[in-house]
């Protein structure tokens, strides 16, 4: 069962998508969200939680005092799971069913609250780093991330190493495991 860590919501459980998802184990979020208070990057932002899943990690930085998240899916089944969490634990949410490379490809409506100043990307292992890279600079592009965001990347350790598209510095990353956490920033401008 997927609870949430810590905050507000600490202890409050979560369905999670029965098939066609891969949640990020817990330990792995409780370090990102570790790392993330160490970078006072949760109070107050706005929260942009990519190939979403569950939910999860956009639930816990509400649960840890981000203002607001937009989950982007377009898994159908994960979909109606992040819902039924969003209505549930009463969360302030909005859930996108696209693809997250459809939703980049056009400015953000304002009704979703962007730019987002915290980003998760939990893409399949699958995904290959070169078109996740692609999918950070086209968020950029198009004006979905702020001009101080930080955004986190989970990889599979088997796709080797991510590097940051031009526009990003690496802030930090760590291993658990068989999963891969990168920790980025856009470049002041």
């Amino acid at each position: 069962m997927t609870r949430i860590i810590a905050g507000e919501l600490r202890g409050r459980a979560l369905k999670v998508p029965d098939a066609g998802t891969r949640p990020t184990a817990e330990r792995v979020r409780e370090a990102v969200f570790s790392s993330l208070t160490s970078l006072d990057a949760i109070a107050e932002v706005s929260v942009l939680d990519l190939f979403a899943g569950s939910g999860a990690l956009g639930i816990e930085s509400i649960s840890r005092g981000a203002n607001h998240c937009v989950f982007v899916e377009d898994n159908k089944n994960a979909v109606a799971v992040i819902n039924k969490n969003i209505e549930d634990l009463k969360v302030n949410a909005h859930v996108v069913d696209t693809k997250v490379e459809t939703l980049f490809s056009a400015k953000p409506a304002e009704k979703l609250k962007m730019p987002a100043q915290l980003i998760f990307l939990d893409p399949p292992y699958e995904m290959p780093l070169a078109q996740i890279s692609k999918v950070i600079t086209s968020g950029l592009a198009n004006s979905w991330f702020s001009d101080d965001a930080i955004l986190v990347v989970e990889t599979s350790k088997r796709s080797g190493d991510f590097v940051w598209p031009d526009g990003f510095e690496s802030i930090r990353d760590k291993s658990y495991g068989d999963t891969c956490v990168w920790y980025g920033q856009v470049c002041k401008k």
